[in-house]
């Protein structure tokens, strides 16, 4: 059951793509919560603050597939060590102006935002490239759906401990430090000096004409509002029951579960078609997130938090073993950058939505959201081609 794994480990740059990739994940998971943190204690609004930080999410959204188009062109060293460079000075505008301006702080936060390399989409493009075995990359994408969820289990943990201890500036400079040593170490781990010429029968329309593909990044939209939701529902039902101080650790057991689910999905040599396991992972998703719905008792809500975190691993290392087999190997780090952008469009509408339903109608009701979320996700994976128009 490791063979897999242990191919991985055997490979070329194995070691510096998954430490490197790791390091610069933490400020993925780290910078909207440090943005909230800074601009919430010099500012004192809550509302700047968010609206700080959806300028930053959205930005990155929008620009990191043109990211992804250049170093598919000229590389990965081309693009990430400049990238990294501008992000920088980006993020240090965000702590000059967070006091004297709100537009320059907005600007900034924007900028930062955008020029923030994907480190995910740069790495699973390197193993979507080096790896032919469909087990030994089905393990490779494990290990980095792993990597990401125990981003987002350090990341926020890491920007409250320097928040406590050196004061709001700190989580969003120490995010810098962590993205430029994962920049610098993914450069020189590259293999991709001058890009990937593309193939003859390679596509060289949108991405999104290709077929399914749009199909696909409608549903992770769908699922990017699950993971928007669940962190606002969670906080808001233990501040409703007098738990706040533990609603942080159970927003922690949603990566945990599936940081264990992907472990043990790499594990296994699947005959059964990606498209088909995408599909039931996002259904078994579905299904596990309205068990909540029928016990809303808060003794039991971590047991429920546990297993609807079980399906995110292997859903969303589906999604991208589904995407490299949809689009050509030239234009990977754009395709899986576009991948990103899809859930992190469906976070910041899932984070605002899901606010205006607990403020109305309570935190319990969140979970309703958060089940219909992954509900229209599944149902848009099962009609692909009704969906698909092209």
């Amino acid at each position: 059951m490791l063979a897999g794994y242990l191919s991985v480990f055997r490979m070329p740059y194995a070691f510096p793509t998954f430490f490197f990739g790791m390091v610069g994940r933490i400020p993925m998971a780290m910078n909207t919560v440090a943005i909230v943190f800074l601009v919430s204690d010099v500012r004192d609004s809550f509302v700047l603050a968010g609206l700080a930080s959806a300028f930053y999410t959205l930005s990155n959204a929008i620009i990191s597939p043109r990211v992804g188009r250049l170093a598919d062109r000229f590389g990965t060293r081309a693009v990430i060590l400049p990238l990294v460079g501008i992000n920088a000075l980006a993020t240090a505008g965000i702590v000059f102006f967070v006091d004297r301006s709100v537009f320059g702080l907005l600007v900034f936060a924007a900028l930062s935002g955008a020029t923030f390399p994907v480190f995910g989409s740069f790495t699973r493009s390197r193993w979507g490239r080096a790896v032919a075995n469909p087990r030994d990359l089905g393990s490779a994408l494990s290990i980095e759906s792993v990597l990401d969820e125990t981003a987002y289990i350090v990341g926020p943990a890491v920007a409250g401990l320097l928040f406590a201890l050196m004061g709001s500036e700190s989580p969003l400079l120490a995010g810098v430090v962590f993205a430029v040593i994962g920049a610098i170490g993914i450069a020189l781990s590259s293999t991709d000096a001058g890009g990937v010429p593309p193939s003859p029968q390679d596509q060289q329309g949108a991405i999104l004409s290709i077929t399914y593909v749009k199909t696909l990044f409608i549903s992770l939209i769908g699922l990017g509002m699950l993971f928007g939701s669940n962190f606002v529902v969670i906080i808001a039902v233990a501040t409703e029951v007098g738990r706040a101080p533990q609603g942080g650790l159970w927003v922690a057991l949603y990566p945990l579960g599936s940081a264990v689910s992907g472990i043990l999905y790499g594990m296994v040599h699947w005959k059964i078609p990606v498209n088909i396991r995408y599909t039931v992972s996002l259904a078994a998703m579905t299904f596990f997130t309205s068990g909540i719905l029928f016990f809303q008792n808060v003794e039991t809500i971590t047991f429920w938090i546990v297993v609807s975190g079980l399906a995110i691993g292997p859903t969303l290392i589906s999604a991208n073993a589904l995407l490299k087999e949809l689009v050509p190997l030239s234009r990977l780090n754009e395709s899986f950058a576009l991948l990103g952008a899809s859930i992190s469009i469906g976070l910041t509408l899932g984070s605002a939505a899901s606010g205006f339903v607990v403020s109305e109608f309570g935190g319990w009701a969140g979970f309703y959201f958060i089940t219909a979320s992954a509900g229209i996700a599944t149902l848009i994976s099962l009609g692909a081609k009704r969906f698909h128009l092209s």
